[in-house]
């Protein structure tokens, strides 16, 4: 009877090794289809709150393991991890040649600045994902905000304000603040931080956009997924008069950032077994009721190509899980490198959200060689398409 008794204790501890996976402390973690990433102490998730926490801790994003959501469900959840910051009650005074810190203000609302009724509203605000098909901006995407105001020199002011709302937080925050841009001007340009201003194409619309400093009209900020989190981001306009007086502002516009697009065929450093490859991978699960959302796969065999080699969209329905196609380009060369980039995007109207899915990782494959009668096969796949088949 005592044996049977050990041998049952050796069981149940085994299972409960298995059951957290033995994770040591350290090990970063993410669920398959999920951004959020979360830290394991003490048998203990932690969730990395913010891509500020995930820089600040010097977390790397290849090291971050990727597990089914059950097993991350299985795990204790403890206290987020975010940054410390400095009360706004009790901000030390700057002294000459020193700097205030700036306390954290995603917890602490704005003081409502006072209102010129004088001047109109921006009438019309549209927020746009940038996505490039440059083989380097791969699982990179960019922002924009395009508004409208009066150009009536009556309604004449020189000074513009952009307002955010990051995902899970509560409160607005004011990011840019653009001077000396008359409102009656057609072309102009004014950067503040890492966000440019300009004219939008004609009088009285302007376009602001995520740069990469120092900036500059073509220097868009692609930055990667890991650089967003998952939910809404909300923007407003005001304008502003020379006392620093508002505007009424203008509605509000968003941008959705969905749970990322994972890649999972081919894999990394995969050689596929045939020149044909077959893509597979997941679909977002908060695209909107009955929408049909775009998605496309391009592949490339060149870092500095600035369009892709073989391009793809098909559209899909909302609610399924994942997507399979097969590659139906030229052959693909065994001698090449290629990367593939699987993204998903939707927009009802200009007037409606801007949904986007992108991967975190650009998997890099090879593809096996094959005997030289494929590749004539594929040529004349590719020279008689829709008159012959091929495959039989």
């Amino acid at each position: 009877m005592s044996k049977i008794r050990f041998l049952i204790l050796v069981l149940f501890f085994s299972f409960s090794f298995a059951a957290n996976a033995g994770y040591l402390d350290g090990t970063l973690l993410r669920a398959k289809g999920d951004i959020k990433v979360y830290l394991i102490n003490n048998n203990t998730k932690k969730w990395v709150s913010s891509i500020e926490v995930f820089n600040f801790r010097n977390f790397k994003w290849q090291s971050v393991k990727v597990v089914s959501k059950k097993e991350v469900a299985s795990i204790k959840e403890g206290e987020p991890i975010v940054l410390e910051s400095a009360s706004p009650h009790s901000s030390p005074k700057a002294t000459e040649g020193t700097t205030t810190p700036i306390p954290s203000v995603s917890s602490v609302p704005l003081i409502p600045a006072k209102v010129n009724l004088q001047f109109p509203a921006p009438d019309y605000i549209r927020a746009d994902w940038l996505i490039s098909h440059i083989t380097s901006n791969f699982g990179r995407i960019g922002q924009r905000i395009v508004f409208k105001y009066s150009d009536e020199e009556a309604d004449k002011i020189e000074n513009f304000r952009l307002y955010e709302k990051k995902p899970g937080h509560a409160y607005f925050v004011r990011v840019a603040t653009f001077e000396e841009m008359p409102s009656t001007g057609c072309e102009d340009i004014d950067i503040d931080g890492e966000w440019m201003m300009t004219e939008a194409g004609q009088c009285g619309y302007w376009s602001i956009q995520r740069i990469v400093p120092p900036g500059g009209r073509d220097a868009v900020a692609y930055l990667p997924a890991a650089n967003y989190s998952e939910g809404e981001y909300i923007y407003y306009v005001v304008g502003a008069d020379k006392d620093g007086q508002e505007t009424r502002p203008s509605s509000e516009t968003k941008l959705m950032f969905l749970s990322p697009v994972d890649i999972l065929s081919p894999t990394d450093n995969q050689r596929t077994a045939g020149i044909y490859p077959t893509f597979k991978w997941s679909i977002a699960s908060s695209w909107p009721v009955d929408s049909t959302p775009d998605y496309l796969i391009m592949i490339s065999d060149d870092k500095n190509a600035q369009i892709p080699l073989w391009t793809k969209q098909m559209k899909v329905t909302e609610g399924n899980q994942d997507k399979s196609f097969i590659y139906d380009g030229l052959g693909l060369d065994f001698t090449k490198q290629y990367k593939v980039y699987i993204y998903g995007h939707y927009r009802k109207s200009e007037h409606d959200p801007d949904f986007v899915s992108i991967p975190l990782t650009i998997p890099e494959f090879q593809v096996k060689s094959s005997s030289p009668w494929t590749f004539v096969v594929s040529g004349l796949r590719a020279l008689f398409s829709g008159y012959f088949d091929f495959s039989r």
